[in-house]
C-alpha cells in the first residue's frame, strides 16, 4: 500500500522515519531490500527482518494519525492486525505475478505458509457514537473494542468535538489505541445529538466530512454502527450513497429519557424500519420493536471478564475503608434512587457504602451528610476491579421506571465477573437472575437483603456467578451482533471453476480469503476431473472453512457446465464467476457488487491486466504486494467509473440471481470454452439489460491458464474456430474481434 503523504513535509529531526518515506522512490526501494533480504539471508533471521518492516510500518501509521491533519496523510490504510498476518503470508506478498508467475518461489509459499483461516481485510465500522470515548467505558467502548480486536478498523466519531466546516480538511484522525480511531468531522454547528435530528446543512457538512474519509483511508465496506438515533439522517444518507450497512443499537428506552428531544425520537421510529439490523439491549426494547419486519437481535449488556478476573485482586486503593463495604458503581443520575440509598445507608451505620461515578443533576445532600457514605465521583474504568474486590456486596439501587424497566444493567455482569453478591431493585433485566441476585421490593426490604448478602459465606455461590458472568462477556455479544449482520446482508456465492493449476487454485483462494471484505459469501469450487493434489486440497479447504463447498466432477464437463452445476447448488442473491487463474485485492467484490443495486444493470466486471477486450489496461507492478498497491489506487482514482461494454469475459463477472433465472444458464454447447461469455452477452442485452466493465474494480488475471495444454498442443486453435462457427450460426453474426479499443468510462 501506499503511504506518501500529499501536503507539507514532516520534519527530518521530528519524524525522521515519515520524512524518508517522502523521499521519491522510498517504497519501491523498500520492497527491494525486503526482497532482498529474504533472498540472500538464512531462515534464522527472516523473522526479524518481518519483524523491523512491520514495526516501522505501524510506527508511520500510529505516528501520522496522532500528529497531522487528515488532508496530510494517506495512512492506516493497514491495521496492525492486517500487518501481522501479512507477516505470516510474507512469501505470497513478495510473489511475483509479472510478466509471468515465478514457479520457483512456489514451493517456500506452500510449504512454510498455509492458507490464512480468517480474512486479512475486513470491513471497516464507522461508529455513530453517543458518548466520547474517554466517557464512562462502558458499552459502546467495549463493542468498538471487540471489532477492533477482530480486525476492524473502527472509526469513532466525537460527540463534542468538531472541525469548522470552512476548513480545508474536513476531518481529523486521533489513534486511541489498536484499530481504533476518534474522528472529528466538519459541522456548520456542533450539534446536540441528545436533544436534535442531524439535518440540513450539519448532514451535508458531515456527509462530505465522511466522504473525504472513505476516500483518504480507501474504506471500501462499511458497518455503520449508530448508537442514538439523532445521526439517522446521515447514516440512511450513507446507506443509499455507498451502500454502507447500518446496526441501530437502540440501548434504551429514550421516550422520557432526559434531555431526549421529540425529533431524536420521530427519527428513531424511521431508524428502527429501515436499518438492516436493530441491535436492543434488553427485552422491553424488544417487544417495543416487534412490528419491526426485519431482523432484531436482542443482545444484553455484558462484562469483560477476563479483564475483570485479571485485576480483581488485593490491592490498597480502598485499604483504610471499615468493612462491611457496599459498593456501586455507575452514573449516580436520574434513574438512581436517591432516597432509597439515604434510608438503607442511615439505617445501617455499622456498613461502609463506597458509591464511585459522576453525579448528574442529582441532589445527593442527604448521601454527603451521612459519615458511612463516601462519594468517591467518577474513576477511571481501569480501576473498577480494584474496587470490586474490597466490596463485600454491590448494589443496583434504582427507581422503578419506564426508563429502568427496559435496562440491563452493565454492573449487573461486572458484578458477577468478581463473584459478589448483589442486591437490587427488581428490574425486569434482572429478575432472570434471580437464583444469583438478592431482590428487593422496597426499601425496608432492600436493607433486610443487604444484611442477608452481606452474611453470605458461600464460596460455591460465588463461583455460580463468576461462571455466570464468563457466559455473558463482551465477545459474546460481538459475536452475536455479527452473525445477525451476516444473516441480513445478501449472500454472494462465488463460483470458481477448477481443472488440475493446483498452485492457481491455491493462489487464487488466498487471495479470496484474505482481501473479501463482504460480510456474507460463499464459495463453490467445481472441479472438472483434475488428475493432480487439486481434490485433495479442496476437501481441505471446504473442512477448513464452513463457507466453502465442492464439487467434484468424475470428467471433465467444460466451462459452461460445470459453472451451471454451481450456481445450480448456490443460494446467494448474487453470483459471481471467477476463474480460478486470478487474484483479487482488498474490497473487490464489495465493489463489484455496489454496481448491481441499479436494476438496469445485468452484469459487471472488472479492469484487469490480462483480457482480449477493452477491459484491459496496462499495470506497473510485478509483485503481489505491489499489485495490491496499484489496485488500491487505481480503483479510488476511479471511483464510481463505468463503461457499457459489447461483452464480458467470465473470468470475473458478477450478477443477480434474477438476471441469471431470466436470461438462462451458461450454453453448454461450447464444452470446454470459449465463446460462452459471447454467447451470455449477447443474451443479458437481449433482455434489455446493461452490461458494464468498472474501473474502480481490478482483478489480477494471469490468463489461459485452463487452455495452456491446448496451446502447447496445437489443439487449441481448432477448438476455437470449433466454438466461434457455434456462435456464428446460432446468432447469424460474423464474430470479429474487439481488441483493447479505449473505452470512455463515466459515472453511472
Amino acid at each position: 500500500m501506499s503511504y506518501r503523504y500529499k501536503g507539507t513535509n514532516p520534519s527530518p529531526f521530528r519524524h525522521p522515519i515519515l520524512w524518508l518515506m517522502q523521499r521519491k522512490g522510498y517504497w519501491r526501494f523498500r520492497r527491494r531490500v525486503r526482497r532482498l533480504l529474504f533472498a540472500i539471508l538464512p531462515d534464522r533471521f527472516k523473522g526479524s527482518v518481518r519483524r523491523v518492516f512491520h514495526h516501522s510500518q505501524w510506527y508511520a501509521a500510529s505516528t501520522t494519525t496522532s500528529d497531522w491533519n487528515l488532508k496530510h496523510a494517506r495512512v492506516v490504510k493497514k491495521t496492525a492486525h492486517h500487518m501481522a498476518m501479512a507477516e505470516k503470508s510474507d512469501s505470497f506478498q513478495s510473489l511475483i505475478l509479472l510478466p509471468n508467475l515465478d514457479q520457483s518461489q512456489l514451493p517456500t509459499v506452500f510449504d512454510n505458509y498455509p492458507l490464512p483461516a480468517q480474512p486479512l481485510h475486513r470491513a471497516d465500522v464507522i461508529c455513530f457514537s453517543i458518548v466520547d470515548w474517554e466517557t464512562r467505558y462502558q458499552r459502546p467502548q467495549q463493542l468498538m473494542s471487540q471489532f477492533a480486536a477482530h480486525g476492524h478498523r473502527v472509526f469513532y466519531i466525537s460527540t463534542s468535538r468538531f472541525q469548522p466546516a470552512f476548513m480545508s480538511s474536513r476531518t481529523s484522525v486521533r489513534m486511541i489505541k489498536e484499530n481504533v480511531y476518534e474522528i472529528s468531522l466538519a459541522v456548520q454547528h456542533p450539534p446536540d445529538v441528545y436533544g436534535e435530528a442531524i439535518d440540513g446543512d450539519n448532514q451535508a457538512a458531515i456527509l462530505a466530512s465522511l466522504d473525504e474519509l472513505r476516500q483518504t483511508f480507501q474504506i471500501d465496506e462499511v458497518i455503520s454502527y449508530v448508537m442514538i438515533a439523532s445521526w439517522g439522517n446521515v447514516a440512511l444518507e450513507t446507506q443509499k450513497q455507498w451502500g454502507w450497512r447500518i446496526i441501530y443499537d437502540c440501548m434504551d428506552e429514550w421516550e422520557n429519557f432526559p434531555g431526549i428531544g421529540l425529533p431524536v425520537l420521530n427519527l428513531e421510529k424511521r431508524l428502527v424500519q429501515a436499518c438492516d439490523l436493530l441491535v436492543v439491549t434488553a427485552q422491553r426494547l424488544y417487544e417495543k420493536w416487534h412490528d419491526r419486519q426485519h431482523l432484531t437481535v436482542l443482545a444484553r449488556n455484558a462484562t469483560d471478564y477476563h479483564f475483570y478476573s485479571e485485576h480483581c485482586l488485593p490491592n490498597n486503593i480502598l485499604g483504610e475503608v471499615k468493612h462491611p463495604v457496599v459498593g456501586y458503581y455507575g452514573a449516580i443520575a436520574e434513574w438512581f434512587d436517591v432516597e432509597l440509598m439515604a434510608y438503607v445507608a442511615a439505617s445501617r451505620p455499622q456498613y461502609t457504602f463506597v458509591l464511585l461515578g459522576g453525579v448528574f443533576d442529582v441532589n445527593v445532600s442527604s448521601l454527603e451528610a451521612l459519615p458511612n457514605v463516601r462519594l468517591l465521583g467518577q474513576q477511571p474504568y481501569e480501576t473498577m476491579p480494584k474496587y470490586l474486590y474490597h466490596f463485600d456486596v454491590c448494589i443496583i439501587p434504582f427507581k422503578i421506571n419506564p426508563i429502568t424497566e427496559a435496562t440491563d444493567p452493565v454492573k449487573l455482569y461486572e458484578y458477577f465477573s468478581g463473584g459478589k453478591p448483589v442486591v437490587s431493585v427488581a428490574l425486569p433485566e434482572v429478575e432472570q437472575y434471580r437464583e444469583y441476585v438478592y431482590l428487593a421490593t422496597d426499601k425496608e426490604d432492600f436493607a433486610a437483603k443487604l444484611d442477608v448478602a452481606i452474611a453470605e459465606n458461600n464460596p460455591e455461590q460465588a463461583s455460580r456467578r463468576r461462571a455466570l458472568a464468563q457466559q455473558h462477556t463482551w465477545e459474546a455479544r460481538f459475536q452475536q451482533i455479527i452473525v445477525g449482520l451476516t444473516e441480513v446482508i445478501p449472500r454472494a456465492s462465488i463460483i470458481i471453476v477448477t481443472y488440475n493449476n493446483l498452485a492457481l487454485n491455491k493462489l487464487c483462494l488466498e487471495s479470496i480469503i484474505r482481501n473479501t471484505q463482504y460480510l456474507n459469501y460463499e464459495v463453490i469450487i467445481v472441479d472438472n476431473n483434475s488428475t493432480d493434489e487439486t481434490p485433495a486440497f479442496l476437501r481441505h479447504m471446504a473442512d477448513l472453512h464452513p463457507n466453502i463447498s465442492i464439487i467434484l466432477n468424475s470428467t471433465n464437463y467444460g466451462f459452461a457446465r460445470a459453472n451451471n452445476q454451481g450456481i445450480a447448488q448456490s443460494v446467494g442473491e448474487y453470483l459471481v464467476l471467477l476463474n480460478n487463474d486470478t487474484i483479487v485485492p482488498p474490497g473487490w467484490l464489495s465493489r463489484l457488487l455496489r454496481h448491481l443495486q441499479n436494476p438496469a444493470i445485468g452484469m459487471v466486471g472488472p479492469v484487469t491486466n490480462f483480457v482480449g477486450n477493452e477491459a484491459k489496461i496496462e499495470v506497473p507492478y510485478q509483485t503481489w504486494d505491489e499489485m495490491e498497491d496499484f489496485a488500491q489506487e487505481h480503483t479510488w482514482a476511479n471511483d464510481g467509473l463505468v463503461a457499457d461494454i459489447h461483452m464480458l469475459a467470465m473470468f470475473c463477472v458478477a450478477m443477480r440471481r434474477n438476471t441469471y433465472d431470466l436470461v438462462g444458464p451458461l450454453d453448454e454447447q461450447f464444452g470446454i470454452g470459449m465463446f460462452e461469455d459471447d454467447d451470455y452477452a449477447r443474451r443479458v442485452k437481449q433482455k434489455g439489460l446493461r452490461m458494464i466493465c468498472a474501473a474502480d474494480v481490478f482483478v489480477h488475471h494471469f490468463g489461459q491458464a485452463a487452455f495452456k495444454k491446448l496451446i502447447e498442443t496445437g489443439h487449441y486453435d481448432g477448438l476455437f474456430n470449433q466454438n466461434r462457427q457455434r456462435y456464428e450460426a446460432k446468432w447469424n453474426v460474423k464474430w470479429m474481434p474487439r481488441g483493447h479499443a479505449p473505452v470512455s468510462f463515466k459515472r453511472m
